[in-house]
């Protein structure tokens, strides 16, 4: 039996913005232990047209889970000096304008009523313009450094108290936050969070918001129902995944594959249901699948072989890399309509009709029916079918 897929080319989805990821500092502690020639062919592999293109980079302002240590930075004698130790070098040696989105994942200490960087908390009622202030000097500093920020989430997952840095927000507290951080420069992007109740969300935060759009992690599901919801209510907001991953396991290839998978589907579903740009989280961690000071360990697409001053593309990267050949950067975004959950489905628009990008989910050949046309797809196949107007 076909799974026939539709073109919905009444329902345009924007230009598709690319791929990128997150410059962790443990990204660039791993980083820093390759010799200059593996550096740029890792550089190359991520950033180059031949690799997967990249044209994001997510940044953390202060520490995360996937630092070698929790640190803040001093607020009488501000300098972001910690980051140039690993973090900042590696960003100069990416020659590609980037767009950046950063993201705090805890205020200072000082601002917070419990004065500590990690399990939650909350902002003090009266910190928030002082805040700002914090954030604005993070910004100039990085921007003294090259490096200025385009997009700015207020809090990495506000509604989480987490074992590493993390701070609560209430959909109150997070329309408070927005409004002082709106003069900063960059543009907003709320929310920095699961997908499972989005609608409502864009309810809470949108309405009369000064954000750009909303981004959003995976680690509770994919939901095309309620990103298509809030693209369909909002269409003139952006909608952005900022964070992937999946748990850590040891390296196994065909154990790996299962995640490759796990990527293409969330992927070409989030571009289906109108997202525009798609982060992934670390883009290089070691086999013990960090460093990360409080062993949130997880899965980058290459690993760092550390005995061999060498690293090793994955199943992930090699999914994500055949993802970008079919579907690059610039691409027009259409909508494409199907039943099942055994494929995912893409379409651009060609000058000549449009390319409907296919991956099977599956472990068996699947047929699959365009325009009365039907091809098969081989187990896990990803494909590029045109449909010639």
């Amino acid at each position: 039996m076909s799974i026939e897929i539709k073109i919905r080319e009444d329902l345009p989805l924007g230009t598709w913005l690319g791929l990128g990821g997150a410059v962790t500092e443990a990204t660039a502690y791993n980083f820093s232990k390759l010799s200059p020639v593996k550096r740029k062919k890792l550089l190359d592999s991520y950033y180059g047209k031949d690799g997967l293109d990249y044209r994001w980079c997510r940044l953390s302002i202060g520490s995360n889970d996937f630092c070698l240590k929790s640190y803040e930075y001093d607020l009488k004698n501000f300098s972001i000096d910690h980051d140039k130790q690993w973090v900042i070098p590696m960003l100069k040696q990416i020659k590609k304008d980037l767009t950046f989105i950063a993201a705090p994942w805890s205020p200072p200490k000082k601002m917070k009523i419990i004065p500590k960087l990690r399990f939650g908390g909350r902002l003090k009622p009266w910190c928030y313009d002082d805040y700002a202030d914090f954030v604005k000097l993070w910004l100039d500093a990085y921007k003294e450094e090259g490096i200025e920020i385009d997009y700015l989430s207020p809090q990495n997952e506000p509604r989480a108290r987490q074992i590493w840095e993390s701070c609560k927000y209430s959909y109150r507290a997070q329309r408070k936050l927005a409004e002082a951080f709106k003069d900063l420069g960059p543009k907003l992007l709320l929310w920095d969070h699961n997908k499972k109740h989005l609608l409502k969300v864009a309810d809470k935060l949108l309405p009369n918001s000064p954000a750009a759009g909303l981004c959003f992690h995976w680690y509770d599901g994919t939901h095309p129902d309620q990103m298509w919801a809030v693209h369909q209510k909002y269409p003139d907001k952006m909608l952005v995944s900022s964070e992937m991953c999946c748990g850590f396991s040891p390296y196994d290839e065909a154990d790996w594959q299962k995640d490759a998978k796990l990527y293409l589907g969330e992927l070409m579903t989030d571009i289906n249901c109108g997202t525009t740009a798609w982060l992934d989280w670390n883009m290089l961690l070691d086999y013990h699948g960090g460093p990360s000071y409080c062993h949130n360990f997880v899965k980058s697409p290459v690993i760092l072989n550390e005995a061999g001053d060498d690293f090793i593309l994955t199943p992930i990267y090699d999914a994500l890399k055949s993802f970008a050949k079919l579907f690059p950067a610039g691409s027009e975004i259409v909508r494409c309509d199907f039943d099942s959950n055994q494929i995912a489905a893409v379409a651009r628009r060609t000058k000549t009709g449009c390319d409907v990008i296919v991956a099977n989910l599956t472990a068996e050949p699947l047929e699959i029916s365009l325009g009365g046309k039907t091809t098969v797809l081989a187990p896990s196949e990803l494909k590029a079918i045109k449909n010639p107007r």
